[in-house]
């Protein structure tokens, strides 16, 4: 066997492998959206408010800000789940999305800040 057709098969069985794992990995994703007139909402304010509600739960957080068009919230608790919220601008809407990622099966403490923070963005709405 040639040096090629040895890398080719070590990749097609790694490639197997992958979808193996990813149906054993144990996790819960909570997921709201959310669209809201610009006017109402904008995407700073749903930026700044998950921002808050992290800081507040005690969670890690970034924010990251393209003016105009998108604000991006993410963090988590090492070992226990992340969230991503993304606060765009579409034709005079805010879209709000939240979500939250528990690594464990059943909805945890990160499915429950998306849903604090979707209900603390939606309480923002002027």
């Amino acid at each position: 066997m040639t040096r090629f057709t040895l890398l080719l098969s070590a990749a097609g069985l790694c490639g197997l492998s992958l979808p193996a794992f990813a149906q054993n990995a144990d996790f819960s994703l909570t997921y709201h959206v959310e669209r809201t007139p610009a006017a109402q909402l904008s995407i700073e304010t749903c930026g700044d408010v998950v921002a808050q509600m992290a800081q507040q739960a005690g969670l890690r957080a970034d924010t990251q800000s393209h003016p105009g068009q998108l604000v991006t919230v993410i963090g988590g608790d090492e070992g226990n789940g992340a969230f991503i919220a993304q606060c765009i601008a579409v034709e005079g809407t805010t879209v709000s999305v939240v979500q939250g990622i528990d690594y464990r099966q059943q909805k945890g403490s990160l499915g429950n800040f998306a849903d604090q923070a979707f209900a603390a963005v939606k309480a923002a709405v002027n």
